[in-house]
């Protein structure tokens, strides 16, 4: 004869719930917490940004077409990189500054009056950013600024 016996449901919820965190706990584990402090520490090491000279550039551009004036851009450009990448691109930058220096200066010289009217130089910075991520490995720069601007017309 085959006995029945009856669970209520509260003891099988109660199972349940049990069951469930048991396996949690089992399932869970053990973590390392210095691995979990360095990769923390790497992860904030590769966001963060430090500025890396790329030079100055002394040029003049193209006489305008309306006024008749040249105008005498005499700029000094620095990179955004991250902090990790600094000494490579340093190197880089070394190693290929006459390429850098070329390129750069053709990018400056292909300047509008309108793009030089721009409050922020946004048209001027992605060209001069894609100049120098083109020639660097990895594309390392991520901002392009000024340390000094100045226009002159005569």
């Amino acid at each position: 004869m085959l006995l029945q016996v009856k669970i209520p449901v509260r003891f099988r919820q109660f199972s349940w719930l049990t069951a469930g965190a048991v396996s949690i706990a089992l399932c869970g584990g053990c973590y390392d917490g210095n691995a979990l402090l360095q990769q923390a520490q790497s992860a904030a090491a590769k966001s963060r940004l430090i500025e890396v000279d790329l030079g100055s550039f002394k040029t003049t551009l193209p006489r305008d077409e309306k006024s008749a004036l040249f105008t005498d851009l005499d700029l000094h450009i620095f990179g955004t990189v991250s902090r990790y990448r600094l000494s490579a691109v340093k190197k880089q930058i070394k190693s290929d500054e006459y390429r850098l220096r070329s390129e750069t200066l053709a990018a400056v010289r292909k300047c509008t009056p309108a793009e030089l009217a721009e409050p922020n130089l946004s048209q001027l910075r992605q060209r001069i950013e894609k100049v120098v991520n083109g020639i660097l490995a990895e594309a390392p720069v991520k901002e392009i600024g000024f340390y000094q601007l100045m226009l002159r017309q005569r």
